[in-house]
């Protein structure tokens, strides 16, 4: 039987070798995650090159090669690396098992009732990441974007893919032998969100922006004066929690606004630097 440390190696050594299959096309396309991730970011890119909201801001705007660089550490290496250390607790720690509640349901309500609940579960981790002195340290790094841009969407501290994790793992813990493929799509669908958020794109959802965010309505929750008043708009693919819980704001026209926060000057400008951003005692808050 393999000690906790070999159990770990062998997660870790698969993981980085499954993202080395798909960089070399080794993996069927249809399920080559490296390559849907790349080929999605580029082609909002484009349109951001093309019909730009923000047309004073360089398309190769501030920070951009660094929060490309955030988007394959964290979407990958640490979620790799996190993934295996989640693999070895689940080793080590009696199972309970899971609950079937919603396990022989339709897929259509599986994948929607999964999507709500992971959806809510990430807002109320978002919310506590606002409100927690010590985990606004890590969340500082999402918030130090000065320029938004598509690949912002994955600027953000290692530490918070550690608290996000568990939102997941519970509302997969509703759905008893749920189909992989389903959790895929919940994933696929939240990240296609997510980009398209932070994109320099226009986009108006009409009546549909009292369910999903939008790029106009996630501006405002970067803006330097809502964070400064405690923040909105949380949702991180829907908006509707932010309107249930009286925390939204209304989509802007304007593409003008002030992004960062009081005292960003403090985070550091460099992607290993910012890596252990939030652990020094001596940081102010």
């Amino acid at each position: 039987m393999a000690t906790a440390f070999e159990h770990l190696m062998i997660e870790w050594s698969t993981g980085l070798l499954w993202i080395v299959q798909q960089i070399l096309f080794q993996v069927p396309l249809m399920e080559n995650y490296f390559w849907m991730v790349t080929v999605f970011t580029a082609l909002v890119m484009v349109a951001e090159w093309c019909i730009p909201w923000r047309t004073d801001q360089h398309f190769l705007r501030k920070d951009w090669f660094t929060d490309l660089m955030y988007m394959y550490a964290n979407i990958f290496l640490f979620a790799v690396l996190l993934d295996g250390l989640y693999s070895l607790f689940s080793m080590l720690l009696p199972s309970y098992g899971q609950f079937t509640t919603l396990g022989n349901a339709h897929w259509v309500i599986q994948l929607a009732v999964l999507f709500m609940l992971q959806d809510f579960l990430q807002w109320c981790i978002h919310r506590v990441l606002h409100s927690n002195t010590f985990l606004w340290r890590f969340h500082q790094i999402h918030h130090s974007v000065e320029e938004m841009g598509v690949s912002s969407h994955f600027r953000y501290h290692w530490m918070e893919n550690v608290l996000y994790k568990p939102s997941k793992m519970a509302a997969l813990s509703l759905f008893g032998g749920i189909e992989p493929k389903l959790a895929i799509l919940v994933h696929l669908g939240t990240l296609v969100i997510g980009h398209l958020n932070h994109a320099n794109l226009k986009l108006d959802l009409g009546p549909l922006k009292y369910l999903f965010n939008s790029p106009t309505m996630h501006l405002l929750h970067h803006s330097k004066s809502h964070l400064a008043r405690g923040g909105v708009n949380f949702g991180l693919s829907l908006s509707c929690w932010d309107y249930l819980f009286h925390t939204a704001a209304e989509p802007t026209v304007s593409g003008d606004v002030e992004l960062g926060f009081e005292g960003m000057e403090k985070v550091p400008k460099h992607f290993t630097q910012q890596l252990v951003h939030g652990f020094r005692w001596d940081e102010n808050s």
